[in-house]
């Protein structure tokens, strides 16, 4: 891995690399660390690709919010005001959800905030479609100054569309485990 490389999962204050390590096979997942911090199974393993700058977006302009509460949503909404990102619909995860596609969940319709159970024993993951590489970087750098709790952040691509969020939550959280030594 070149020594400008940073590993994207749990956000971090530091600044944005213009090189950023993602998983690519199932879903590309977002964790800071140095090279040197990194287990030489996570170096190792083939899913993981660079996240660029230029990537092309991917899946509808969406955020689809696991373990994360309806009274956060004034903040997530400020974020995106101030990223000039208000045209991503905002999804927050239900129970039945967690069976299905990521790609189906990113397509769910959600009119009205308070008529929605979310699921608030997941673990928090913010998973971006339809944004570019440097959207994505932009959002993460910026989530810390809106004081809500950490999470992991995962980018919905062609390969992990088709998985189930139950999968994807679960190869997330034990990447994010290996990497931190935390839970989420």
């Amino acid at each position: 891995m070149p020594p400008s490389c940073f590993v994207l999962s749990h956000v971090t204050v530091s600044s944005c690399s213009s090189l950023n390590w993602v998983p690519h096979s199932k879903l590309k997942y977002i964790q800071r660390a140095s090279p040197e911090e990194l287990p030489n199974e996570l170096i190792e393993d083939s899913k993981f690709v660079p996240l660029n700058a230029e990537d092309p977006r991917y899946g509808p302009p969406a955020l689809l919010l696991l373990g994360f509460e309806a009274d956060e949503a004034p903040k997530i909404q400020q974020l995106l005001k101030e990223l000039d990102g208000e045209f991503l619909k905002v999804i927050y995860c239900t129970e039945d959800m967690v069976t299905r596609s990521l790609w189906e969940a990113m397509h769910t319709a959600q009119e009205s905030l308070e008529e929605v159970k979310i699921d608030k024993s997941l673990p928090r993951i913010c998973f971006l479609s339809g944004l570019s590489g440097e959207e994505m970087m932009m959002f993460i750098d910026a989530f810390p100054e809106t004081g809500l709790k950490p999470a992991a952040f995962a980018a919905l691509v062609p390969n992990s569309a088709n998985k189930p969020l139950q999968e994807l939550m679960e190869e997330i959280m034990g990447d994010h485990e290996m990497l931190t030594g935390e839970q989420l």
